[in-house]
C-alpha cells in the first residue's frame, strides 16, 4: 500500500510534523493520471483521434475500492482530436 511507502513516512505537513493517515481529517494523498482515449475504440481501420481524462484517485480509501467509477474524480478533459505534445499538456496541468 501506498502507505508504506518511505517517502509518505518521512513526509512532513504544514506543522512540522510527520503525515500519517490516523492524524485525522484533512490529511488526504491523492494520485493524478493523465489517459489518452481513442473514442472511436481501439480498431486499426477505424478512424484515429485522442482524447484526455485528467482523474484524481483518494489513496486514503481501501486499495479494493480507489479504482470504482464512483471513487474516480474526473479533474478535466484535454479535448482532441490528437495527443498534444507535453509542453501542451502542462497547460492543462
Amino acid at each position: 500500500d501506498i502507505f508504506d511507502a518511505d517517502f509518505i513516512q518521512s513526509f512532513k505537513g504544514p506543522s512540522g510534523d510527520y503525515f500519517h493517515v490516523c492524524l485525522g481529517e484533512g490529511h488526504y494523498i491523492f494520485a493524478l493520471s493523465v489517459d489518452w482515449f481513442n473514442p472511436y475504440g481501439n480498431k486499426i481501420a477505424g478512424p484515429k483521434a485522442s482524447f484526455g481524462a485528467i482523474s484524481l484517485v483518494c489513496l486514503n480509501i481501501p486499495p479494493l475500492l480507489r479504482h470504482r467509477w464512483e471513487n474516480i474524480y474526473v479533474a478535466g478533459i484535454i479535448p482532441g482530436p490528437h495527443e498534444p505534445s507535453l509542453e501542451e499538456v502542462d497547460h492543462y496541468l
